[in-house]
């Protein structure tokens, strides 16, 4: 059984680091990362977003910045998850892989959820027309938890074929 990182794993962890860490930095930065503040030269596409998802304006919403916390934990166990999977520590690296996949998994699902009427914020993303709503806040939004739930799936089922296989030497051996 090989128990290293699919590589489309292992290139997920990496993008997926670099692009939370922009993202999360955009949201603590603020308002620096604002337009006309000074680091928006390095964020600008994020001057569109903004329009599409008000709560990536709204220096007052506690959530988007708990959310941007989380955002660099994650950053933080995906890279050391890419260090010990380069290291040769492929069980560890699985394990985390399943753990910080379902993190983002559950953590975009959440965000989405307090965009809706359901938890009352439907307000930062109603503005929008349905066109713009999918193009530019469903499908980016939702490769955060597609992707990682094929992760978890990948990884998880490694980890059901490792144990099962001890399962098997312990029966065995009594």
């Amino acid at each position: 059984m090989q128990r290293s990182l699919p590589s489309w794993v292992v290139f997920w962890l990496f993008v997926t680091g670099v692009v939370c860490t922009i993202d999360g930095l955009f949201i603590i930065l603020r308002p620096h990362t604002l337009p006309d503040g000074k680091w928006n030269y390095l964020v600008k596409p994020y001057n569109i977003y903004i329009e599409v998802d008000e709560r990536y304006k709204d220096l007052k919403d506690a959530f988007v910045i708990g959310v941007s916390w989380m955002n660099l934990a994650e950053v933080v166990l995906n890279f050391f998850t890419l260090a010990l999977h380069v290291s040769g520590k492929a069980g560890l690296s699985i394990v985390l892989t399943f753990m910080v996949s379902t993190m983002t998994w559950s953590k975009t699902i959440l965000y989405f959820l307090l965009s809706t009427s359901l938890c009352g914020g439907q307000h930062y993303i109603n503005h929008n027309d349905w066109r713009t709503t999918i193009l530019l806040y469903i499908i980016p939004n939702g490769t955060w938890i597609i992707i990682p739930f094929l992760c978890m799936i990948a990884t998880g089922r490694k980890m059901l074929v490792f144990m099962e296989n001890n399962d098997a030497k312990a029966k065995k051996s009594r």
